[in-house]
């Protein structure tokens, strides 16, 4: 029974999942036993697959330098509802735009809203790097809090804590969150390897390391068969500079 190998190659790294499935399934080869899904478990995997795609897309296209941006609001701005925040940041991204076409930049970014259960409200923004002096010229309803990416091109962290918010931020947004038209979006690549088995311990290729706490090997309660997970990261060039 071949296996499906599922490579995404996003900025520097590179995920990659091999699993067994039925369409490919040997005659006479036994597979763990299925559960049904509820409609909850059917949600956790599409919050799941949403991560996926969003952790792709940081790695894609933002690197160590770039900004997880914070605006919120000072008391005398705060927004009456949702509409009204939407439209606070969308003034703000088309000011940001006008700024960065007069440097001879493109401007990035990932957006997602956000009100704490003590109700204030804030902007969460992925963003490529940008003078600050702009941001918060473009930005006037209240504080700007800046913390430059640092994780050596993995944004995975990032990426679940952005989702984490999603029920809240379908309901703010009407989607999980939004981003800019500019953005790569890496497509996994798929093969099917026609072997029985796999490595359970991965190997890494040359010019980059194995993620260890990436490898994950268990059997899938919904489809009965065995699958793995793991990430190859590239190996920076002396000086810590990503090569």
């Amino acid at each position: 029974m071949p296996y499906v190998k599922r490579e995404v190659k996003a900025g520097v790294t590179i995920e990659i999942k091999k699993y067994f499935t039925s369409k490919y399934k040997a005659k006479g080869m036994k597979r763990g036993e299925r559960v049904g899904i509820t409609t909850e478990e059917q949600e956790k995997i599409n919050q799941r697959h949403a991560e996926d795609k969003l952790r792709w897309k940081m790695n894609a296209n933002f690197v160590d330098g770039d900004y997880h941006t914070v605006f919120d609001y000072n008391s005398e701005n705060k927004p009456d509802g949702k509409e009204e925040m939407r439209k606070d940041m969308s003034d703000c991204l088309k000011q940001l735009r006008k700024e960065c076409k007069k440097l001879g930049m493109e401007l990035k970014y990932i957006h997602v809203m956000e009100i704490g259960q003590k109700g204030a409200r804030h902007h969460h923004l992925v963003i490529n790097e940008i003078p600050i002096k702009i941001l918060r010229k473009c930005w006037t309803k209240g504080r700007i809090h800046v913390t430059p990416l640092n994780t050596n091109g993995q944004y995975k962290k990032l990426a679940n804590y952005f989702i984490k918010y999603s029920s809240t931020t379908k309901e703010l947004q009407r989607k999980r969150y939004y981003s800019s038209k500019n953005l790569i979006i890496p497509e996994p690549d798929i093969e099917i390897v026609a072997s029985n088995k796999y490595l359970e311990e991965p190997k890494p290729i040359k010019g980059y390391y194995v993620e260890k706490e990436s490898i994950y090997s268990d059997m899938d309660q919904y489809t009965g068969y065995k699958y793995l997970t793991y990430t190859l990261i590239k190996i920076p060039e002396r000086g810590g500079i990503i090569c």
